[in-house]
């Protein structure tokens, strides 16, 4: 029997057995009546309550007629009857400002009585006694006893809290909490105990003598056992410290008139602030004119220092740990000043005395120094020059100081410019004064004791005499006679510059002149002779020293002449046999120059004759001489430029830049230069060619005179020989040797011609063209359906259904689809490209169908891989039902579950 079955058999004897019984008798009713009382809800003699909590009591009479209670109240613990708040109809929301007493009871409609607490209170807590009078007669009571939880709280426990180094301290941390809670500590995870450095009191954890390792985060635990409630606090300790100043071992210096900053400086944690007060009138400089104050790096600044701001300073550094304070002695230092510094003249050989003031606090040391030296003077007698003296005398009371420079037996290169140096820890000044040195006159600048003139030219004698103070210049001619009444010579000028101009008509002005120069210390002559200037003399040789075809070099003696009047160039006539000199050609060298003469005939006697010229003119013609050139013949020997080392470096490791001189063709021009270079190494002090290691290049280039040698080994030494070329043959072979450089260098440094041609450059143009147009249609196609690949695949789909047929049969070689066309491509009659998923590989697989009926079986598969597999695949289906094609595409992503 089922579950249900029980439970109705059971409902219905039960309902027999009700209807058999006969109802009960009057008599028997007053058992079955109720026992008057109150209960309270909720149930319980004890209701315990968190603080702040809102609860409601509810006293509701256990009574047959609830009609006949009367009286009903709540009593508080102090026996005061609780008062009723009465019903009012209040709207849905609440007046503004309106509340109700923290404690209150209501009357229910069933006449039951509630007892609200809006937020309970410590205090409330408490036994509460319900009351009320049941039919006039029968004292009904309920009292139940309310009991409060305080949650664990804070009193006294700030986060952050700040011992001092060296000290006692009582990290604070009062909890409250009902029932009574236990509290513990930690530090840094770890549980503190009672012992010679923490003492654990109730209501704090007390450090002795806090050192900076107790610098951390202290944890205040607090938990009540009976609740199981547990709360912690954590606690910042941060140790202070009380400040240090630095003392200042030495006055500090100011400068007068600039801006100074004289830094106080503190140790102390939290970092300290500063103050500054002046200790003689103790005011705070935080906030006086001229004066600023950086609290945070203790740095006094003074503007524009007075003397008057010289005294003691007071420096305060104060922290939360306390304070500390140093005094400083401020010195105003008074730049100097020169107050006086005058010219002074002497006689030559006398003493001579310069003297400077100067003003400054303190006393400024004075020196000297002459404007034409680098160096001063130093203080007593120098060592470069016993003659002169250097004396300071100071005075500290008014800061004054008078240097003097004596002079010993002066001399005139002693006159000129002095500087006067006044210096002290605040600056310097400088001044300057001259000091005249007054000698007789001196012809020491005059440098040309002769003048030279010819053919009646006019000429200028000048006279310089030097003196101090300026000399008068009279003038005589030889013998003393007076120029006065000679029309030919004027007088220009009479000291300390004079100049004669003279007109020479005749011998007898080409004598000696005398130059008188005087003043207040004496009288000095000087003699100036005017010369007659003739042309050169004949060249005394010429010889032959080199001669080739076309060249000839001379070896000339050039003729004797004063130093003053000296041949600037020589001048060369040559001409043919059988010319007159009318028809010679003319060659100019400078004096001291190579004689070389070029163009000439090979084959050719030629008659030649030299001549000098000065600034007179052109000498007479010597030095005749008669030379016939050889026979026309190969060039000269050219000669390799190279230092005059036994061998030349390279700069770089595998070529080697060859530079020579062009030699004389010798009556044929060259054509061509051959270089050949070779391998070579030292073999007992001796060099040698290494076998099969020589080159030879051409250079075909007229007027090259330099070749890179390239494609050489690093670090090794060549000989290289070099011959030149004309229709007559090779040169004697000109030789040097050279080294290439270490490491490797990839620099290019030159080459002979274009790196690409011109051909080359517009072939790679055009095919840069051609791949962009390829790339730009192969877009077109795929994105717009539109250019030449589309046109051409549009053409092969549109072709006769035979053709199309006849593919079928190479559908093996088929990759599809094709990479540039869309899938119209593959609308090749009774082919259906169906996604194969079941092998686990990315593969198409192509079933062909008859024309008559596409639902016949399938009689031949094939299976391709799509060319495309990059995260999609293609899914392609055609079919064809003998008049059109029709084909349809799609892209599944490798993960896509379509």
């Amino acid at each position: 029997m089922g579950a249900a079955e029980t439970s109705i058999c059971i409902s219905v004897l039960c309902l027999y057995v009700l209807r058999a019984t006969p109802p009960p008798r009057a008599s028997n009713r007053l058992a079955y009546a109720k026992e008057p009382s109150l209960e309270i809800m909720p149930s319980g003699d004890t209701q315990t309550r968190p603080i702040g909590s809102s609860i409601i009591l509810t006293c509701k009479p256990k009574v047959d007629d609830t009609k006949l209670i009367k009286d009903m109240q709540w009593i508080d613990p102090q026996d005061h009857v609780i008062e009723s708040l009465k019903l009012v109809v209040l709207p849905m929301e609440s007046t503004p400002g309106h509340s109700q007493p923290p404690m209150y009871t209501e009357l229910l409609q069933d006449n039951s009585l509630s007892l609200f607490f809006n937020s309970l209170q410590e205090q409330q807590a408490g036994k509460y006694t319900c009351k009320a009078t049941y039919a006039n007669s029968i004292q009904l009571e309920k009292s139940v006893t309310i009991d409060t939880i305080v949650a664990i709280t804070w009193d006294n426990a700030p986060p952050n809290q700040y011992p001092i180094l060296g000290e006692d301290y009582a990290i604070q941390c009062k909890v409250r909490a009902r029932p009574s809670p236990s509290v513990d500590w930690l530090y840094n995870g770890e549980l503190i105990k009672t012992n010679d450095h923490y003492i654990i009191d109730t209501y704090a954890l007390k450090i002795k003598n806090v050192q900076e390792s107790d610098d951390g985060i202290y944890t205040c635990r607090a938990y009540v056992l009976t609740t199981g409630e547990l709360r912690e606090r954590p606690i910042r300790v941060e140790v202070h410290i009380r400040p240090t100043v630095e003392e200042f071992p030495a006055p500090v210096d100011v400068i007068e008139g600039e801006d100074a900053s004289i830094r106080c400086k503190a140790h102390g944690k939290p970092p300290p602030k500063f103050t500054w007060v002046k200790s003689l009138t103790h005011q705070n400089l935080s906030n006086a004119n001229r004066f600023g104050v950086d609290s945070d790096t203790g740095i006094l600044t003074i503007t524009n220092v007075n003397r008057e701001d010289a005294g003691e300073y007071q420096c305060t550094a104060i922290n939360l740990a306390g304070e500390a304070n140093t005094n400083i002695r401020v010195n105003v230092i008074v730049k100097p000043k020169i107050m006086e510094f005058l010219n002074s003249t002497v006689v030559q050989d006398n003493e001579a005395n310069l003297v400077c003031k100067a003003f400054g606090k303190p006393p400024p040391q004075v020196t000297f120094r002459k404007l034409t030296e680098e160096k001063p003077y130093v203080k007593g007698t120098q060592l470069d020059d016993d003659r002169i003296m250097l004396t300071n005398s100071a005075d500290d009371t008014n800061g004054e100081t008078i240097g003097t420079l004596t002079i010993n037996k002066s001399l005139r290169s002693n006159d000129g410019l002095y500087e006067c140096i006044a210096e002290n820890a605040g600056g310097e000044a400088r001044r300057n004064g001259h000091l005249t040195v007054e000698f007789p006159p001196s012809f020491a600048s005059m440098e040309n004791t002769s003048f030279w003139s010819w053919e009646q030219r006019p000429v200028n004698i000048s006279c310089i005499a030097e003196s101090i103070p300026n000399a008068t210049i009279r003038w005589t001619m030889y013998g003393d006679q007076k120029i006065d009444n000679d029309s030919m010579i004027k007088q220009l000028g009479n000291g300390p510059l004079s100049t004669l101009m003279i007109v020479p008509l005749d011998k007898r002005y080409y004598t000696t002149y005398k130059c008188i120069a005087s003043n207040k210390h004496g009288t000095r002559e000087r003699n100036i002779e005017l010369r007659e200037a003739t042309k050169p003399a004949e060249v005394l040789q010429a010889k032959m020293s080199e001669i080739t075809a076309t060249t000839i070099k001379f070896d000339l003696v050039l003729p004797s002449a004063n130093p003053e009047l000296p041949a600037k160039t020589i001048t060369v006539q040559y001409k043919e046999d059988g010319q007159t000199w009318m028809m010679a050609k003319n060659k100019t060298w400078s004096t001291n120059s190579s004689y070389v003469l070029e163009d000439l005939k090979p084959q050719t006697s030629y008659e030649f004759r030299f001549a000098a010229r000065n600034v007179v003119g052109l000498g007479n013609w010597g030095a005749y001489h008669r030379e016939i050139t050889p026979g026309r013949t190969f060039p000269n020997e050219p000669k390799i430029m190279m230092p005059s080392a036994e061998y030349d470096v390279s700069r770089f490791n595998n070529q080697y830049e060859l530079t020579w001189l062009a030699p004389a063709d010798n009556g044929e021009p060259i054509d061509m230069y051959q270089i050949k270079y070779c391998q070579i190494k030292r073999v007992s002090g001796e060099w040698e060619v290494l076998e099969n290691t020589c080159r030879t290049e051409d250079i075909k280039t007229q007027g090259r005179l330099k070749h890179w040698i390239k494609n050489l080994y690093s670090d090794t030494f060549y000989k290289v020989e070099l011959k030149a070329h004309n229709i007559m043959g090779f040169s004697k072979p000109g030789s040097g040797k050279f080294k290439t450089a270490r490491g490797i260098d990839t620099t290019v440094v030159h080459h002979q011609g274009p790196l690409i041609s011109s051909a080359a450059i517009i072939g790679i143009v055009i095919a840069v063209i051609f791949i962009i147009i390829i790339v730009v249609d192969v877009i077109c196609c795929c994105a717009r359906k539109s250019g030449i690949i589309y046109y051409v695949c549009e053409r092969s789909r549109r072709k006769p259904v035979d053709e199309e047929d006849a593919k079928l049969g190479s559908l093996y070689g088929w990759r599809f689809p094709l990479p540039y066309c869309d899938q119209k491509m593959a609308n090749v009659a009774g082919v259906t490209a169906i996604q194969d998923s079941g092998s686990g590989k990315n593969t198409i697989k192509l079933v062909k169908h008859t024309a008559i009926d596409e639902k016949e079986p399938l009689k031949e598969e094939k299976k391709i891989t799509p060319i495309i597999d990059s995260g999609l695949r293609r899914e392609t289906s055609i079919t064809f039902d003998g008049k059109r094609s029709v084909s349809k595409t799609g892209f599944v992503g490798k993960d896509s579950a379509v």
